[in-house]
C-alpha cells in the first residue's frame, strides 16, 4: 500500500460524497441483503450502508476484544450447536409423548436430589416425590385424561361433589368419600 492518499474517483464526486468517503461493493445472497435493509428500517437507519457499517465496526471491536474469534472456537460453537439440536429432539419428544408420561432424562434433575452423603434409592425416590416438582405434571396429565374420559362417557363430574365412573343409570346416587 502507498502512503499517499487515494484520489476521489469521478463517480464519487458525482454522486456527493465527501473526500473521507469511498464505495466499497458487497456482493450478498438477495435474502441476506433484504434481510439487512428491514433490519435498517427497524432501527431507523436512514440507509442500508450506514447500517451495516456500523455493524461491521461493532464486530470489529468485539473482535479485537476476543469476542468473535469463530476460528478459535469452532470446536465450541459446534458442541453448543450439538447441544440445541439434543434440547430440540428432547422437547420434540416431550411434545410427541403421551399425556400422564413423566420422562425424567436430565442429569440435572435428579441430581439436584443428591447431597455429598450415600442415600438409599428409596429416600431420593421419596425427595423427589415429596418436592412437589412433579405435582403439575401429574395434575396437568390426570386432568387431560379424565376430560378425555369424561368425552368418551366413561367417567363423570358433578359439581361440588368431583369424579366418578360413569353408570349407565343416569339418576344413580351421588356417593360422598
Amino acid at each position: 500500500m502507498s502512503d499517499e492518499e487515494p484520489q476521489q474517483t469521478e463517480w464519487e464526486d458525482e454522486v456527493g460524497l465527501s473526500e473521507e468517503t469511498t464505495y466499497v461493493a458487497l456482493y450478498p445472497s438477495r435474502k441476506h441483503a433484504e434481510e439487512w435493509m428491514e433490519e435498517a428500517e427497524e432501527q431507523g437507519y436512514g440507509s442500508r450502508s450506514k447500517y451495516l457499517y456500523e455493524l461491521i465496526q461493532e464486530a470489529r471491536a468485539a473482535r479485537q476484544e476476543g469476542f468473535l474469534a469463530y476460528s478459535q472456537n469452532e470446536s465450541k460453537v459446534e458442541e453448543l450447536q450439538l447441544k440445541v439440536e439434543q434440547l430440540q429432539d428432547d422437547l420434540e419428544d416431550a411434545r410427541n409423548s403421551e399425556p400422564g408420561e413423566i420422562d425424567i432424562e436430565h442429569e440435572e434433575f435428579v441430581t439436584t436430589f443428591l447431597t455429598d452423603r450415600y442415600q438409599e434409592f428409596e429416600t431420593i425416590l421419596k425427595d423427589v416425590t415429596g418436592s412437589g416438582v412433579l405435582t403439575g405434571i401429574v395434575k396437568d396429565a390426570v386432568e387431560e385424561q379424565l376430560f378425555d374420559l369424561a368425552e368418551e362417557g366413561k367417567v363423570e363430574y358433578k359439581q361440588g361433589y368431583g369424579w366418578r365412573l360413569a353408570h349407565d343409570d343416569a339418576d344413580a346416587e351421588v356417593v360422598e368419600a
